[in-house]
């Protein structure tokens, strides 16, 4: 069986009659006419429709004609991953014939995901199937025009691929991009240019107005959540999905979409069960995927401006004026790299200068030279990558020792790598250009000797400091802005409790744990903030009982 006709199958499996018979338990029974609309683009809280009779057509109406990408008959369904993320969906469906169908609702289809293990993998895999399939098959979706190498281009595609929005980027700066402009009557001053579904237009937007465009936000209750997870980065993600399997109404809020630093990562080889390695978007979806199965609510993007306590509930405002009430909080925020300690290097920010390394920034310098400046794994991943996508690769490191901060499997294949230069005892004096980034002054650390290197982009990975500035008085954090959790945190003397000791990942406010890059004295590695973030849910289970 070739690899295509195992995806199909994979894709759009045909449910036996149990299966069948065991969703229309469950199910509304509904009837269309030939044509008429089962659902259509845009369109939220879409159930899953199982058809019984008749046909439904999936059609992609995003391109200048309307195109049918498959047609379910008796026996097989309609739904992607936009069933179980409560997001818009990006096409439609008709009844083709005389139509019969079971309609599932969400709620019900999350129950049947979560109960019957063979019909949920079946469903789960088919839904992401689909998803993958679709962006393959020149699915135009959201449209997004603008220069490359522009910040604010480059920033809006980075967030359209961490949640998994798919999107065509239009360069305007090739004939067919001009064309494209005029057709659509957007002028110069108005780029990036973003163009929703239906019609949307956005000139210039903001991240927060891209979600709104494209229907990512949504309000959220006002009842207390027994878990507020700020952050959906792998501790995040963890807890998350621990969390919503135990019971808890569980929430993650984060200020750009799942994945955090990890979700950036080319390559993670060193994580337990995947011996071929993934991505760290690919396991970030993962568990974004597994927390929404059981029942975790993500709302991206938000940001928590600050927190606090009334009658043993914590009080978190959002930047977009919301109120999220928690009975217990988990901070995963992570940590960002330090900017790059060189004078004027700010104009390159998004420009030339990444802090991240993703397939969007490797495409704006794809037929260059590309920098990257650090030790740790994360620089090591993006190097690796970043040979194999461009015409050679540069790693600059402080010390003279990679394997310091470094995994040794990965130190020796950068050593092997015919594309990658390592430069030992390196530090940036200047970076060059003239309209766009072309290269760097680096001198040594050890003999003061100079050198240039032409590079089209520098990617940097250096210094992490910990998101913590919102934080209130009442958690303790050590000299760097890290939080102190357990032992730390009653050594400090500022733990209120005298009936019990905080929980090791416990912060010195009863009720907030801290887990993975944004707690003190932890080990930067995925599999830490995976295992930080499952303890913090029997850490909350603790305090839960006491209230």
């Amino acid at each position: 069986m070739s690899e295509v006709d195992y995806s199909h199958q994979i894709a759009f499996p045909k449910l036996s009659e149990a299966e069948v018979e065991h969703l229309a338990r469950m199910a509304e029974t509904c009837s269309f006419q030939d044509g008429e609309a089962v659902f259509q683009v845009g369109q939220r809280g879409v159930p899953l429709y199982v058809v019984a009779s008749g046909a439904i057509a999936i059609v992609d109406e995003s391109r200048d004609e309307p195109t049918t990408i498959v047609v379910h008959g008796p026996g097989e369904f309609a739904g992607d991953v936009s069933l179980l993320t409560d997001r818009p969906v990006v096409i439609s469906a008709y009844a083709r014939g005389e139509t019969r169908a079971y309609r599932v609702s969400q709620e019900n289809l999350r129950q049947v995901i979560q109960e019957v293990p063979d019909l949920s993998d079946k469903l789960l895999e088919a839904f992401q199937a689909r998803r993958i399939m679709l962006e393959r098959s020149g699915f135009v979706g959201v449209r997004v025009f603008g220069h490359l190498g522009c910040p604010e281009l480059t920033l809006i595609r980075e967030f359209f691929d961490k949640n998994k929005v798919p999107h065509t980027w239009i360069d305007v700066d090739t004939p067919e991009g001009r064309a494209s402009m005029e057709a659509m009557d957007i002028a110069p001053d108005q780029l990036p240019f973003v163009a929703c579904n239906k019609g949307s237009r956005s000139p210039k937007p903001t991240v927060a107005r891209i979600a709104e465009c494209i229907g990512l936000k949504r309000p959220i209750r006002t009842e207390p959540f027994d878990f507020v997870i700020v952050g959906a980065g792998p501790a995040g993600l963890a807890a998350a999905v621990y969390g919503a399997t135990e019971g808890l109404s569980t929430l993650v809020l984060d200020r750009f979409g799942p994945g955090g630093q990890a979700g950036t990562s080319s390559r993670i080889e060193n994580y337990m069960g995947f011996p071929a390695g993934l991505s760290g978007a690919d396991l970030a979806n993962r568990g974004y995927l597994q927390a929404l199965k059981f029942g975790a609510e993500l709302v991206a993007p938000v940001e928590v401006k600050s927190m606090t306590q009334e009658d043993k509930i914590h009080r978190l405002e959002l930047d977009d004026g919301q109120i999220v009430r928690a009975r217990t909080v988990l901070i995963a925020t992570g940590a960002s790299y330090q900017r790059l300690p060189v004078e004027g290097c700010e104009r390159w920010d998004g420009a030339g200068i990444y802090y991240s390394c993703t397939s969007v920034h490797a495409r704006t310098c794809r037929d260059g030279r590309a920098v990257v400046i650090g030790g740790g794994n994360s620089a090591g991943q993006a190097v690796m990558f970043l040979a194999d996508h461009t015409a050679g690769a540069v790693l600059l490191l402080r010390g003279g020792d990679m394997r310091k901060s470094m995994s040794d499997y990965l130190a020796r294949r950068i050593e092997r790598h015919e594309k990658i230069e390592v430069i030992y005892h390196a530090e940036v004096q200047a970076v060059e250009g003239n309209g766009r980034l072309e290269g760097l002054q680096v001198r040594s650390t050890r003999g003061g000797e100079g050198r240039k290197i032409d590079c089209s982009a520098v990617f940097v990975f250096i210094g992490a400091q910990p998101r913590t500035d919102w934080l209130p008085p009442s958690i303790a954090v050590d000299s760097k802005g890290f939080i102190l959790t357990g032992a730390d945190a009653a050594h400090s003397g500022r733990w209120p409790l005298e009936h019990r000791e905080p929980c090791t990942v416990e912060t010195t406010c009863p009720g907030v744990f801290a887990a993975g890059d944004v707690r003190s004295n932890t080990t930067k590695r995925v599999a830490f903030a995976v295992g930080d973030g499952a303890l913090s849910v029997a850490c909350a289970h603790v305090v839960l009982a006491e209230l």
